[in-house]
């Protein structure tokens, strides 16, 4: 990465944080999603978020969304009532266009995770999205940060756990109590099929779920003839068997969780994960 060039001697520092007594993270727990979400004033929020079947992530929300992209660092510093300590550099950055200018994968957020949860503010900095003679800096404030692990690390290990790192992922619906593949589902089938027939680099997990009715047991097994079905027809459109693996999840994952025909409808499905060859 390249390194942001020395700030202008005549330049201004544009500072957005939020105060001790402003600071909070914040749980937003869905189904299927966690995060944890801190508001920075007049700039926008921070938030590490991780989904079923996802690893965690980190991504920072502008309320003016850059017009350019250009580059950022990520500094971790010791706040004003912290014992003061050299600054740590953690990592050049690239800002995009649009209300989501930073995305970072698992290795980067949890370098940013680690730094507040030491009681360190994690510093992004940049030039500013005007003339850029300025420079921008946005901290994330540790205070609170702590408090709100436990509530977060509860709510992840509900969440369904892979094994691996899914390069794509979709999702085909069944009827109630049935394994019946739809029009609309072999139209999808025969995608997947296609894209292993012209290229062969992934291999494919099928996850078998169904929706909350019924006894446990025999959602599993639903969820297993959905899975069975789906890795058949994928076998009849020429994809070999060995390339694809079906698990079963039963009702203990569902996409939406209340109790009415529009939450059943989504959770009665295969998930179909494309992923790296072992």
């Amino acid at each position: 990465m390249v390194a942001l060039a020395a700030m202008p001697v005549c330049a201004q520092v544009q500072n957005f944080h939020a105060s001790w007594e402003e600071s909070v993270w914040r749980l937003d727990a869905r189904p299927g999603v966690c995060a944890l979400v801190h508001e920075i004033p007049r700039f926008g929020q921070a938030r590490f978020e991780q989904r079923s079947g996802r690893r965690l992530g980190f991504s920072l929300h502008a309320d003016e969304p850059p017009v350019r992209d250009q580059q950022a660092r990520i500094v971790a510093e010791a706040p004003p009532w912290k014992h003061q300590g050299e600054a740590r550099p953690l990592g050049d950055f690239r800002l995009q266009q649009g209300k989501t200018p930073m995305r970072l994968p698992r290795d980067q957020a949890l370098r940013i995770y680690y730094e507040l949860e030491q009681g360190m503010k994690a510093v992004i900095e940049f030039s500013d999205w005007g003339d850029g003679r300025d420079q921008v800096q946005v901290a994330l404030s540790p205070v609170r940060f702590r408090e709100s692990l436990p509530g977060f690390l509860n709510c992840t290990a509900s969440l369904l756990y892979l094994d691996f790192e899914p390069l794509d992922e979709k999702t085909v619906y069944f009827g109630t109590g049935s394994d019946r593949l739809s029009r609309t589902t072999r139209q999808a089938l025969e995608e997947v099929a296609r894209a292993w027939r012209k290229q062969h680099d992934f291999r494919i997990v099928l996850g078998g779920h169904a929706d909350a009715r019924g006894t446990p047991e025999y959602n599993m097994q639903l969820s297993r003839k959905r899975a069975t079905m789906v890795a058949r027809y994928l076998a009849s459109r020429g994809v070999p068997s060995k390339v694809v693996e079906s698990r079963y999840f039963g009702e203990t994952q569902p996409l939406v969780a209340a109790n009415s025909q529009a939450a059943w409808a989504r959770n009665r499905r295969v998930t179909i994960w494309l992923a790296v060859k072992p």
